[in-house]
């Protein structure tokens, strides 16, 4: 019995920027946040906000996918908010928020629209190291197997007849689910060594092999024009040489 996982790649090949060459797509949100980071302007910071929320609403995925995945952010940016509210301004606790959004939207844009073997192959064509690639790789499967042996060993302590504890104090419940989490440990290793069994079967070497290959296209070209012209104009008018009316 499989459990279904709302992966974060799952809408990638239905999205508009699916075709996009991934190197261009990570160079170009890695420069925009980095541009995004040094912007003190808010005006700037909001345009630099609304101009992912166009992007991401252009590229075709599932809003309600993007905001499952952006309110996972959303405590960090309230406790930012916060933090900036009670030792600065609001105007800078308002820019943390603006900041701090738009780079996630950036990200979530990023990873949603790009397969994510397609992204690994990106970083290593970056010459990112080939052990740090592959522990992404394996990091990002093995939560899936977690989740998924969580969810079977919750599946069978029902089906036993636990309902859980009396109170937190319970010790009984206490073994029970302490004896959950080793099993899942477990049971989780054991099915991650045959998945990289089954790899090394296929002729696994610890590349990142897709059947596309990297081409940069004219529509490449000028998905970057867009970001770095965009981007330049933020960092115009963060140093005054423009003025939004």
């Amino acid at each position: 019995m499989g459990f279904e996982h709302d992966e974060v790649d799952r809408f990638a090949k239905g999205s508009r920027f699916f075709r996009f060459d991934p190197r261009v797509k990570l160079a170009c949100t890695i420069f925009f946040i980095c541009v995004v980071a040094m912007l003190r302007d808010l005006t700037a910071l909001y345009l630099a906000l609304v101009f992912t929320m166009v992007l991401v609403e252009a590229s075709g995925v599932p809003m309600r996918h993007m905001v499952s995945n952006f309110i996972l952010a959303f405590p960090f940016i309230l406790f930012a908010f916060i933090t900036m509210f009670l030792t600065s301004s609001l105007e800078n606790a308002v820019a943390i928020c603006f900041r701090i959004s738009a780079s996630v939207l950036a990200l979530l844009l990023m990873v949603s629209t790009t397969p994510f073997f397609s992204t690994l192959k990106a970083l290593r064509w970056y010459k990112v190291p080939e052990i740090v690639c592959n522990l992404l790789l394996f990091t990002y499967r093995f939560i899936f197997l977690l989740i998924d042996e969580m969810s079977r060993m919750r599946l069978a302590r029902k089906a036993r007849g636990f309902t859980g504890g009396r109170n937190l104090l319970d010790l009984g419940a206490f073994k029970t689910i302490s004896y959950t989490i080793g099993m899942v440990l477990v049971r989780s290793n054991v099915r991650a060594t045959k998945i990289y069994d089954a790899l090394l079967s296929r002729g696994y070497t610890g590349d990142m092999r897709t059947i596309d290959e990297l081409r940069v296209r004219a529509r490449d070209a000028g998905f970057a024009f867009l970001f770095i012209g965009f981007s330049c104009l933020l960092i115009s008018m963060q140093l005054e040489a423009v003025h939004w009316t």
